[in-house]
């Protein structure tokens, strides 16, 4: 019954993109009709609005705000960029933030779960998410791409935007926007695992000029896995107004909402080593988790925001979002200890039940930029105050779990156990984060081919946490304070019209949560970024090629004080706070250097790629290991081709692509193995690579019809090893059908 459901709601998608189109022709028939003297073609004309990507065919961006404020193309911003457009999001059926991290050349994408997803470059994980340049929380859902015009990934540190993480990346969301004319598009999709998707969006000018417009938006998506048990509903809209208020003032106000409900979450991998040691060797559909098990999260966000242009070219903006997200876990999950092979016992079961989650989040941003002139010559200044406060509270609940701590046998494992009864204890916390600061980058014109940028952000940094125990206040941890500055310095020198050299350094801090022997927290880790590279434009800067090498590293990293745990222990020092561990900031850390190549853009105009070779080593310190499950070599390449029309009457009509996503071996040796485990307890991903093809057919100017296939030759691969005595399998081979009708 399900299946019949989901393909009727599939025919019902495909029959309202076929009215919409019916619509258009009648539209025209009876233009045709009215005008009884000359008929002549009918040219529609979109025009794309300032620096978005919608609309311009291309996978290569115009410009980029996200490393230092300025409106720079990407060739002359002094950093490694990575920008996904809209183009390639369509093309390539990338529907979250996940598919659109793994298509992005120097980022890695793992999973813990089937909730939990991580991002890595340059050997760090990726903590720094913006949405429009404002910073979104830890626990918001999986991003769906249905409201973005394109992804841009600043590589290495970003301090001046970001201020806080490591110097990894900074991945920044960029809203797609009304246009002046009416637009939009209807879509379904149908994939393997009942995947069903229906996305509606639209451009609606509110005056006949335009001045006014408005974009409505919503995709709905239903479907299964894999993985046995899983299913999600998803649920992602969005609405904007913006309105020229004058000829050089817009403002605009939105709202973005979007609710993920999946069941049969997994939380946690696949065991890897059986009881004995030797490989359990599950299949890719494998779960332990409870059919009712879930980690639900709901977005809910409002921004507007405000600027205008004077006479000079100098520009004033006002940003502001608030932002609330929720979250809950029902959860039941096989995760603990090792299988038997032969009686399926030995599998213990991790419950969680927090269904209370709440975070809220005000973002503010403004800045006045524009140009200047100084002897002789004109350059170019930025003046900010961004930041943002934020508040999370948790509640805890007293469960009445029905169901073994231990699975009896994992053979007869069906999912269907008790689902807990709970309610709140009175014990809850609140933790509040303040971080804002005032920043500035100066551009300066030093002669006709070179460039200097001079930037600083100077930040503020508040956390407090509050905890309560059966609804009475208790004893608070002691806040932290800081200040901080973060410089920023990169120059760029033309060689000729094509080529363009460039050095850059910036850094970025991360707030330690860890205390000393006294009970206060560590400094910050202290994370920079030096990089230098060549950027180079082909083909009337249709393609950007770039190669770059930099050199990161994490200092202040904090180790264990062992003399406080000794001296608790055997009671010569008191323990603090309940505290049973202390740190001691070493002043030491980890480097990582390397190398990338990236192309990107196109080589004809019926012909887009994008392709990126990235090198990454991790030097181990004596305070960190070099990381090994993310991959030392990674090369991403894509490509899609319109046939031309010479070829035959309609190739125009086609277009094809695919591409390769290759990754050198990853390992993990997991200390809690069992005696005598397969390979010294290491598991072991070797190389591999993930092929994948698509063709898309213009059906008339109006609708389309496309189809991806990702994991072409259906390759088995892990997307995470070492979790907790498990691996986490990659997706198999996938096929989808899409239906597209614009209007």
């Amino acid at each position: 019954m399900n299946r019949i459901l989901k393909l009727n709601t599939l025919s019902l998608a495909v029959k309202t993109v076929l009215i919409f189109s019916g619509i258009n022709q009648v539209a025209y028939a009876q233009e045709d009709a009215a005008e009884n003297t000359i008929n002549l073609p009918t040219i529609i004309v979109k025009a794309t609005s300032g620096d978005q990507s919608e609309g311009t065919g291309s996978f290569k961006a115009k410009a980029s705000r996200s490393s230092s404020k300025l409106n720079l193309s990407l060739k002359e911003t002094p950093q490694s960029i990575s920008v996904i457009t809209s183009e390639q999001i369509e093309q390539r059926n990338l529907n979250n933030i996940d598919d659109i991290l793994a298509a992005t050349p120097g980022v890695t994408v793992t999973k813990n779960d089937s909730e939990r997803s991580n991002y890595y470059a340059r050997g760090f994980k990726i903590t720094n998410q913006q949405i429009d340049g404002m910073p979104i929380g830890d626990n918001d859902p999986r991003a769906d791409s249905f409201f973005f015009d394109r992804i841009e990934v600043v590589k290495g540190a970003s301090g001046l935007m970001g201020s806080t993480g490591n110097p990894s990346a900074t991945i920044n969301m960029i809203r797609k926007r009304p246009a002046k004319e009416l637009s939009g598009s209807v879509s379904s999709s149908y994939g393997r695992w009942d995947d069903t998707r229906v996305e509606a969006d639209a451009s609606i000018p509110l005056t006949s000029d335009g001045s006014i417009r408005s974009r409505i938006m919503a995709a709905y998506t239903d479907k299964e896995s894999y993985m046995d048990f899983y299913q999600l509903k998803s649920t992602a809209a969005m609405a904007v107004i913006e309105a020229d208020l004058t000829a050089n003032t817009t403002a605009s106000v939105g709202f973005q909402y979007q609710d993920n409900t999946p069941k049969g979450s997994t939380w946690g991998a696949v065991p890897y080593f059986n009881k004995d040691g030797r490989l359990a060797n599950l299949s890719r559909n494998f779960s332990l988790a409870a059919d009712w098990s879930s980690i639900s999260q709901k977005d809910k966000t409002i921004f507007a925001d405000i600027q205008h242009t004077f006479e000079n070219e100098w520009l004033v903006k006002a940003a502001i979002s608030h932002s609330t997200s929720d979250s809950s876990w029902l959860m039941a999950y096989g995760g603990g200890g090792f299988p038997d092979p032969k009686t399926g016992s030995g599998i213990g079961m991790w419950t969680n039940i927090s269904p209370y989650s709440e975070s809220k989040k005000l973002n503010l941003d403004l800045y006045a930029t524009g140009p200047f002139q100084f002897l002789g010559r004109q350059h170019d200044l930025i003046l900010g105050y961004s930041g943002y406060k934020s508040k999370s509270t948790s509640q805890d609940v007293d469960a009445d779990i029905k169901y073994p701590d231990e699975i009896p046998n994992y053979y007869e494992w069906t999912g269907n156990i008790p689902k807990p009864n709970y309610q709140l204890n009175g014990d809850h916390d609140k933790q509040t984060t303040e971080l804002y600061g005032y920043y500035s980058t100066l551009r300066l014109n030093l002669a006709d081919p070179l460039k200097l940028i001079l930037g600083g952000r100077f930040n503020t940094y508040d956390y407090k946490k509050e905890e309560w125990e059966n609804y009475n206040s208790k004893p608070g941890l002691k806040p932290r304070s800081f200040k901080k500055f973060v410089p920023y310095v990169g120059v760029l020198y033309d060689f000729n019209d094509t080529y363009t050299g460039y050095a850059s350094y910036t850094d970025m801090f991360t707030p330690s949560g860890k205390r000393d022997r006294a009970g206060n927290y560590l400094d910050p880790e202290v994370g920079s970024n030096t990089e230098m590279g060549v950027k180079a434009e082909f083909l009337d800067a249709k393609l950007l090629t770039s190669a770059a090498v930099f050199w990161s590293k994490v200092q202040d990293l904090a180790v264990e004080d062992k003399e406080y745990r000794d001296g608790v222990k055997n009671g010569t020092i008191p323990k603090v706070d309940n505290m049973e561990t202390a740190y001691m900031s070493t002043g030491k850390g980890l480097k990582v250097n390397g190398f990338e190549v990236e192309v990107i853009g196109m080589l004809q105009d019926n012909w887009n790629i994008s392709a990126g070779y990235t090198y990454v080593n991790s030097v181990t310190s004596a305070n960190a290991s070099s990381t090994t499950t993310i991959p030392q070599n990674q090369v991403k390449l894509f490509s899609s081709y319109t046939l031309p029309e010479n070829l035959w009457k309609g190739a125009n009509k086609l277009t094809v692509g695919g591409g390769v996503n290759w990754q050198s071996e990853i390992s993990q040796k997991w200390g809690g193995a069992p005696k005598n485990a397969h390979n010294g307890g290491t598991i072991v991903q070797p190389s591999y690579y993930l092929a994948n093809a698509f063709a898309s057919y213009k059906i008339n100017d109006e609708l389309s019809a496309s189809l991806n296939i990702n994991n072409l030759f259906d390759e088995k691969y892990y997307l995470n090893v070492g979790f907790y005595n498990g691996i986490y399998w990659g997706e198999p081979r996938n096929v989808t059908f899409t239906v597209r009708a614009k209007f």
